[in-house]
This record gives structure tokens, sequence and C-alpha cells, in this order.
């Protein structure tokens, strides 16, 4: 990665930000799909609310590094939020699979973020041990997804 220690903590600003915006959009797609009256949807629920603290979270780190969050909400949250609730009226499977699209996303995310937080120089090791809990909550959520299937 890049050794001079500034660039390297903006290059991390960056990838805590797409991570950030990550979270403000697929949550309200998360809340969106709950709509399912199955046991899917009281799992997307929680995943809603859980991507709501991890936003918030991740926040607070970009702070931490001494960045800015800037804004990725928009309008789009909410029209995504509108487009994902009809998804449910379509097809409980359609549903189940586009949560599990975003759940993999999200996954992917804080893959590329720990990848990089734990290469940069200048970075402490304290912001790869937050980022870590995380990462490890979206991929249980991924599993919890992949086993409401029988509801």
């Amino acid at each position: 990665m890049l050794d001079e220690p500034s660039l390297s903590r903006q290059w991390v600003a960056r990838r805590l930000q797409r991570a950030l915006s990550v979270e403000r959009w697929c949550g309200p797609l998360r809340e969106g799909f709950a709509r399912s009256p199955s046991k899917t949807g009281e799992i997307l629920r929680t995943h809603g609310a859980s991507a709501a603290d991890r936003a918030l979270r991740l926040e607070s780190l970009i702070r931490e590094i001494g960045g800015e969050p800037y804004g990725s909400w928009g309008l789009g949250a909410k029209t995504a939020r509108f487009g994902a609730r009809l998804v449910p009226l379509l097809s409980l499977g359609l549903t189940r699979r586009a949560a599990r699209l975003v759940a993999e996303h999200t996954l992917s995310e804080y893959e590329a973020l720990d990848a990089i937080v734990q290469d940069a120089p200048g970075i402490d090791s304290t912001l790869s041990e937050a980022i870590e809990p995380m990462g490890t909550q979206v991929a249980s959520e991924l599993e919890e997804l992949g086993a409401s299937g029988d509801d």
C-alpha cells in the first residue's frame, strides 16, 4: 500500500466512508424487504436496525482517524426502502435472494476494509479491532439468511 501514513489514513477514511455508504443504503433495503410476513421479514427488521447501528459506529471511526463523514443519504435511501417494499409483494424467494445479495455485498465491503486497515502504515491496530466485530456480525447475518429458507 502507500508508505506515507497521512496518505494511508486518507485511503482508510475513504474505505470507511464506502462501508458507511453501503450501510446507509443497504439498511433501508433490508427494512423494505422486512415487509415480508415470514420469518425472513422478522430477521430483516433486525438486520436493518443492526445496519443503522453499524453506520453510527462507522461515522465515529471516520471522525477518530481525523476525517469527517460526508452525506450519502439523499432521496435515494427513501427510494430504496420504497422499492424494496415492493419485492415481497412479488415473491418471497426473490426477497430472500435480494436480501442475501445485499448481505454478501455488505460483507465484501467489510472484508476489503479490513484488508486495507491491516496493511496501512500509521493506522492504529484498534481500528482493525473495531471493524472486525462489524464484519463478523454481517457474516452471521448472511448465515442467518441462508438458514431462514425454511419458513
